[in-house]
Order: C-alpha cells, then sequence, then structure tokens
C-alpha cells in the first residue's frame, strides 16, 4: 500500500500542475478485459473474457497525464482432479471457475500523434505507465483448491487509443509483475497479464 500511496501522490501533484496551465478531460467508458496467464501448471490456469468499466482524467495536451479507476471483473478457469477414498487419483478432473473483482488505478503517460492545437476533429495517441489492482472480492466454483489472492496487483501497461469529436478507442496490454496468489495453497501461482478494448465519451473540463 505505500508504493500505491506514492504513485497517486505522483499522479496528486502532476495533475494539479497541468491543470493550471493546459486543458482538462474526463472520459467514461468501458469494454473487453481478457486475461492471458503466463503458466498453466497443474491445475491448466486459463484466461477468460471479462469486462472493466471506469473513469479517466486526461490533464495536458500534446503531453498528457491519464489517471483513472477503474472496475474490472476477471475470469480464469483451473481444473481439479478428484481424489478416492484411498487418497488415490481416481482420473477424474473437473473444471471450475475463478472470479475476481477489483479496482484498477491506472497512472499513464501520453503523447498526442497529431498536434492538437490545430483544433482538429480527430488524433491518435500512444500511453504507458503503471496500474494497481485493488482486489475487493473473489469467487470460485470449487473450493477443492485453497486460494489466496494477493490484495494488491501490480502491473506496467501500454497502448494506444484514438479520439473524434466527444469519443474515444483504447487499445492495450497489462503486463503482469506480480503474482496472482499468495501462500502455499496453489501448486502453480501465475501472472495474469491483461488485454483490454474499451470506448467512451469524453467531456470537456477546461480549455
Amino acid at each position: 500500500m505505500k508504493k500505491l500511496s506514492s504513485l497517486l501522490s505522483i499522479a496528486v501533484l502532476g495533475s494539479v500542475a497541468l491543470s493550471s496551465v493546459q486543458a482538462q478531460e474526463l472520459r467514461l467508458g468501458g469494454g473487453y478485459s481478457g486475461s492471458i496467464v503466463d503458466k498453466s501448471g497443474t491445475e491448466n490456469w486459463q484466461g477468460r473474457a471479462g469486462y472493466q468499466f471506469g473513469v479517466d482524467v486526461l490533464l495536458g495536451n500534446r503531453f498528457f497525464l491519464k489517471p483513472g479507476i477503474h472496475m474490472q471483473f476477471r475470469n480464469l478457469n483451473y481444473t481439479t482432479v478428484g481424489v478416492g477414498q484411498d487418497g488415490v487419483p481416481n482420473g477424474i478432473t473437473t473444471e471450475n471457475r475463478y472470479t475476481s473483482k477489483g479496482i484498477k488505478i491506472p497512472i499513464l503517460g501520453g503523447i498526442r500523434l497529431i498536434d492538437p492545437g490545430t483544433e482538429r476533429d480527430f488524433n491518435m495517441y500512444i500511453v504507458g505507465g503503471p496500474s494497481a489492482l485493488i482486489g475487493l472480492s473473489t469467487d470460485q466454483d470449487d473450493n477443492t483448491l485453497s486460494l489466496t489472492t494477493r490484495s494488491t496487483q501490480w502491473y506496467l501497461g501500454f497502448g494506444a487509443g484514438l479520439e473524434y469529436k466527444f469519443i474515444f478507442l483504447d487499445a492495450g496490454y497489462d503486463v503482469g509483475m506480480s503474482n496472482v496468489f499468495k501462500g502455499d495453497g496453489v501448486n502453480t501461482n501465475p501472472k495474469v497479464n491483461n488485454a483490454y478494448v474499451a470506448a467512451g465519451f469524453r467531456f470537456l473540463l477546461k480549455k
């Protein structure tokens, strides 16, 4: 949480500095969020489609800071092997689903590829930076596998986007920097990367 506090402090200070001289923009949107598991292991972890939605504040013009807060829903599949009364695996495998809900806090820096000073309706941009995923709740179909999810997971992401008048389209990829679980309750403790595509509306607050 100390790392998170430091990141948020940097975002707030940067926001105050930029907002005093440059444009401010509010963005509301949501869309697809896909999980890419770095190792399937004996539980055969597999990512499934999820979704996310939230709000971002864009501070700056050609160069900008884009902190945000998103609600993210992640879905993973795993398998468990049945065990008979003698304690020997009976060859029966069951596919289960693990779901998690969390708050994702990205703090991204970016650049518009076309000079926005020309008052264009259309522009493109690239972004990159860290994100924190703070867990709220988890659920799983079967409790045979004991899972303890990390309270905070860290990511380093990059992406690109398009904006046209009052709408935007974002796509990006977040690389997992920490494992999903903690403790010894699981044989395989994967990192889970996140791919996303989101669209929404832009609201200009200040020029």
